[in-house]
């Protein structure tokens, strides 16, 4: 009876899974080509692969390692190293959705022994010709990428399936409760689930996958952010320019999004009044956002310049020039702004919709606050906030408020700050455990071979 709910399944799945394509595929394969993005490697999107690729993958791969995105890359590269610390020679190829994820991945990750590809289209035809090509002994998948044929084809072929750094928001999960008599066969072809959390282990087995296959080993995200503090932007070339003073205090406005700027501003203007040297940074997500900020500043009254006026400038503004409000239009340089805040506000938590990222704030000893919206961040917000390394505020009134009560004491925001560092730090090495997992089930199948 499983064997002929399983194949239904497949015939479902494949027949809507075509008819989907064909219907929606050629607005996507424009939306590629108006982008530029459509020709490179378009092959490698059904399964085909240049004679070179074929070359380099000939003896078989190790690991194929499943990562969507550019964040998802990261992930991958955080496990890619942990395990060649141990395997130097170890045979990965690194397969990505998006054209950024894999020129991130082609930059950081490429070289003699990982093959970066895109991946390819969840065609049944597509997916074997890829693992006949790629040859894995597993198949890891980062986070929540599962693709129906990935699954099936793995097991069709005996290689077992790991889900890494998986997490769940309550949304997905009663989704997958409500779908459950469909996917719940789909689950359970994942062998090993590595959660990030032990809220996750709950939500995931609940969703659907086999709760003796879930395992809490530790988000990666603590682990990406470790890596990226020795890669940190020297901004002093052009910080210098603004003619702060070394001991300013700094409000931090993180990857802000539209309407939140408007509101930092407006506290900033009542915080000013009782600290006059305070001033306020902000540093949008999308830079090209800087323009119309600097605008806003200054229709509301406060001398405004941008990191590319700083940057043009010959030498640093004298006191009376000096802006009230930096608005940091460039992108890369947002951690080392942390280190100089001395309160940050991390942005599309109170106007946006789902929070941004905060843990490369966290290493840096800064007292952090976020809005109500940290959807996307829920494992983060919740580990943060069960320590008290974060504060969490509902609206602009209690966000003012809580601004006011940091600003007005050195040793709460030193203790919050403290906090933060040490939440930070007790979180990492997600990624060296779940490399010691992967790598000990590699050995075992070498000595049984």
């Amino acid at each position: 009876m499983k064997a002929l709910i399983k194949f239904l399944l497949q015939v479902f799945y494949n027949v809507g899974f075509m008819t989907f394509f064909f219907i929606t595929g050629p607005f996507f394969l424009w939306r590629l080509w108006r982008r530029g993005k459509l020709l490179p490697q378009f092959g490698q999107r059904f399964g085909s692969y240049s004679q070179e690729i074929r070359t380099k993958l000939k003896p078989g791969a190790d690991l194929w390692v499943h990562a969507v995105s550019v964040g998802e890359v990261a992930l991958a590269m955080v496990l890619i190293r942990r395990m060649r610390e141990v395997n130097p020679a170890l045979r990965v190829v690194v397969s990505t959705t998006t054209a950024t994820g894999f020129g991130t991945a082609q930059k950081q990750l490429a070289d003699a022994q990982t093959t970066v590809i895109y991946n390819p289209i969840d065609f049944l035809w597509s997916v074997i010709a890829a693992f006949n090509v790629i040859r894995p002994r597993r198949l890891i998948l980062i986070e929540s990428e599962i693709w129906p044929n990935y699954l099936w084809c793995a097991r069709r072929r005996h290689i077992p399936i790991y889900l890494v750094n998986a997490r769940l928001s309550r949304r997905s999960e009663e989704r997958y409760r409500r779908m459950s008599w469909l996917i719940r066969p789909l689950l359970h072809e994942i062998d090993l689930v590595f959660a990030q959390d032990p809220t996750d282990v709950t939500r995931l087995g609940q969703a659907g996958f086999a709760p003796e296959s879930i395992f809490n080993l530790g988000s990666l995200k603590y682990d990406v952010a470790a890596l990226g503090l020795s890669a940190e932007a020297d901004i002093s070339s052009w910080w210098d320019r603004t003619g702060w003073q070394a001991g300013q205090m700094i409000l931090l406005g993180g990857s802000t999004h539209p309407g939140e700027e408007e509101v930092l501003a407006r506290i900033y203007m009542t915080l000013r009044e009782r600290w006059p040297q305070l001033r306020l940074v902000l540093a949008p997500r999308h830079a090209e956002r800087g323009g119309a900020i600097r605008d806003l500043c200054d229709r509301m009254g406060l001398k405004t310049v941008t990191r590319a006026q700083l940057a043009a400038a010959t030498a640093p503004l004298s006191n009376g020039n000096s802006p009230e409000v930096l608005v940091v239009n460039s992108t890369g340089e947002l951690r080392a702004l942390y280190k100089r805040a001395t309160l940050t506000f991390v942005g599309k938590s109170l106007r946006g919709q789902g929070g941004q990222n905060f843990i490369e704030a966290a290493p840096m000893g800064t007292p952090i606050i976020v809005g109500p919206n940290m959807q996307n961040f829920e494992v983060l917000t919740r580990e943060f906030l069960s320590r008290g390394a974060i504060v969490q505020v509902t609206d602009e009134f209690e966000l003012a408020t809580s601004m006011e009560a940091l600003l007005a004491s050195d040793e709460t925001r030193r203790e919050l700050g403290q906090r933060a560092r040490e939440t930070f730090e007790a979180n990492l090495n997600g990624g060296r455990r779940t490399a010691q997992v992967i790598l000990r089930s590699l050995e075992k199948d070498a000595k049984r071979n």
